[in-house]
């Protein structure tokens, strides 16, 4: 929602996001076109785990990038929208 209301394009997201100290860009930014819908089928078929270490609303994305900078996670942050 917050950035919905800051005007920024759902395809910025991960962009804007590898610019944090610490938050690497290896979550898509650098991703080539249709890499998102190539890896999609197979995680919606339940071929493909994705773990999930955290999830975190949106008014808590600090301690969210906090964890992912720590580099310690196993498995994906996800923030609450």
């Amino acid at each position: 929602m917050a950035v919905s209301e800051l005007g920024v394009p759902d395809s910025r997201i991960c962009t804007i996001a590898a610019q944090v100290d610490g938050v690497a860009a290896a979550n898509g930014a650098n991703a080539a076109p249709g890499a998102l819908e190539e890896i999609a089928g197979p995680v919606a078929a339940g071929r493909l785990r994705v773990p999930i270490a955290a999830t975190f609303p949106i008014d808590e994305i600090r301690r969210a990038a906090e964890l992912q900078a720590g580099r310690h996670v196993q498995g994906k942050i996800v923030i609450d929208l």
